[in-house]
C-alpha cells in the first residue's frame, strides 16, 4: 500500500459492497479505522474477544488450531486484499482457534460492524451471508486436496493457489498444512527442482 496517499475507505466499501448507497457507505466509513499490525501479532485467540470486523488490505494472516503439544496447525492462509478476516465476535470466538499475522499487515477494523448496522441498512444481510464463502470454500478445497491428491499433487496445488505468499510460509508449516512429512516435502521439492518446476 502506498503510504503517501490516504486510503479511500469510501471507494473500498463502494466496490466491496457494489453499492451506490452513499448513506450506507458513509456510515461504514464512520465506524472504520486503518490499523497497521506487526508480524506475529495475535488478532484473536481463545478467551480474547475481538469486537471489530476486520478486513485485510495487505499482508498475510493465518488462522490455526493448536495440537496438545502446542504445534500450530493452519486452517487457512489469508492474503487477498479485501478478505474479511473476522466478521463478528460471535463468529470468531470459536474454541481453540487463533488468528495471527505472518507479515506486517494493513487492516480495516470496523466497530460497530455489519451485524450491528444491518437493522439500519438491511442490504448488509446479503453480504453477511456471503462474506464467509471464500473461507468456507477454501476449507472445502483443502479437504478435497487432502483426501484425493498425492503428496506431490498437493504441493503443486499449494504452489499454484498460494504463489503470492509462498516466501512467507516456512517449509515445515507447508508440510503440516498439506499433511506431508517434512522429509517427503524436501524430496518432492528436489524432484520438482530437477524438473524445473519448483519456484519457491
Amino acid at each position: 500500500m502506498d503510504n503517501k496517499q490516504p486510503f479511500d475507505l469510501h471507494g473500498f466499501f463502494r466496490n466491496y459492497l457494489m453499492t451506490d448507497n452513499e448513506a450506507l457507505i458513509e456510515r461504514l466509513v464512520e465506524c472504520s479505522r486503518l490499523e497497521k499490525r506487526k508480524k506475529g501479532e495475535i488478532l484473536f485467540s481463545p478467551g480474547v474477544t475481538c469486537s471489530s470486523t476486520i478486513f485485510l488490505l495487505d499482508g498475510v494472516i493465518k488462522t490455526y488450531i493448536r495440537s496438545p503439544d502446542g504445534t500450530e496447525n493452519t486452517l487457512a492462509f489469508l492474503f487477498r486484499p479485501g478478505t474479511c478476516v473476522a466478521m463478528h465476535e460471535d463468529m470468531i470466538n470459536i474454541p481453540k482457534t487463533w488468528c495471527k499475522t505472518m507479515s506486517p499487515c494493513t487492516l480495516i477494523e470496523m466497530s460497530p460492524g455489519p451485524y450491528e448496522l444491518a437493522d439500519e441498512f438491511p442490504e448488509l444481510w446479503k453480504h453477511l451471508v456471503t462474506g464467509w464463502r471464500p473461507f468456507y470454500y477454501g476449507m472445502m478445497d483443502k479437504l478435497r486436496v487432502g483426501y484425493t491428491l498425492t503428496a506431490k499433487e498437493r504441493y503443486l496445488w499449494f504452489m499454484d493457489k498460494y504463489a503470492p505468499i509462498i516466501d512467507y510460509v516456512p517449509q515445515a508449516e507447508i508440510a503440516r498444512f498439506l499433511g506431508i512429512k517434512p522429509q517427503s516435502l524436501s524430496r518432492i521439492r528436489n524432484e520438482l527442482a530437477e524438473e524445473g518446476r519448483d519456484q519457491s
